[in-house]
């Protein structure tokens, strides 16, 4: 079976197994915690992602460590630092085959981890769109043995971080800016000007890093606008980045691009 392709649906019963809750951003930090009160014995998994993210998101994790009073095992792809050599290696950033770099960074440490026996609790929350992601989940893997608890109590990002506020837990530096989750930076997976206007402003060096890896592999991450065409209907006009105009307003809805889950491997941009 190709990595990464839906898995058969077949009547086994693998037993008892471990209870894996995997922790990145706020709301699966806030999944971690409830999963933890009510098991002690879970195990916090976290996919270290190294220098693709902002440093402050380890600071984050290290704090976790502290709140949930236990270790939080890192795990990592052996062979790519950085998505970005698996932007190089692949010649892709992201289309309707989705983002490569959650294939590498997170989907095969994953897969290398875990266990058929073992229980996986997600981060998705109650959120129209992330509850869509977890039923993807569901559909494309039928032999995980997966739960959110943040759908099932019916918690929404809003109310991951007010609890992280009533927790004294300080959230990844990236949200305070304005990002709507805690991913890479300059990641491949948002088609919003909004989102690449923001980036050009607090990470110039990386909005130029993945123009220009763009340009050269031919492929346009905006949607810049949407035009009526001939048929009637209308479609994406998409860009480069260096098109976005200077003036493009960087207020990122929550709603442009979900968090880097390992849907993401699978889930088309737009």
């Amino acid at each position: 079976m190709a990595r990464g392709s839906p898995q058969m649906s077949l009547d086994l019963d693998w037993g008892a197994g471990r209870s894996l809750i995997w922790v990145d951003g706020a709301n699966s930090a806030v999944a971690g915690h409830i999963i933890l009160m009510d098991d002690p014995k879970a195990q916090p998994v976290h996919c270290d992602l190294g220098k693709s993210v902002h440093p402050d998101n380890h600071r984050f994790i290290n704090d976790l460590e502290q709140w949930y009073g236990k270790e939080i095992i890192r795990i990592r792809n052996e062979r790519y630092e950085m998505i970005d050599e698996v932007f190089e290696d692949r010649r892709y950033l992201s289309g309707i085959n989705g983002a490569p770099c959650t294939s590498e960074m997170k989907f095969v440490p994953r897969m290398d981890f875990q266990l058929p026996s073992d229980t996986h609790f997600w981060g998705y929350t109650a959120d129209k769109r992330d509850a869509a992601r977890f039923d993807r989940m569901i559909t494309d893997y039928p032999l995980l043995k997966q739960r959110a608890p943040l759908v099932e109590m019916g918690l929404t990002k809003k109310d991951t971080h007010a609890i992280l506020r009533q927790h004294g837990i300080r959230r990844p530096y990236v949200y305070d800016i304005g990002m709507p989750n805690g991913n890479c930076i300059g990641c491949v997976k948002s088609s919003s000007p909004a989102y690449w206007a923001l980036i050009r402003q607090h990470f110039p060096e990386v909005f130029e890093r993945r123009n220009e890896q763009a340009r050269r592999f031919g492929a346009k991450p905006i949607i810049l606008r949407r035009e009526k065409g001939p048929d009637g209907k209308y479609h994406n006009i998409r860009g480069y980045l260096d098109e976005i105009p200077l003036d493009q307003s960087t207020k990122v809805r929550g709603a442009d691009f979900g968090g880097c889950g390992f849907h993401c491997n699978k889930e088309p941009t737009q």
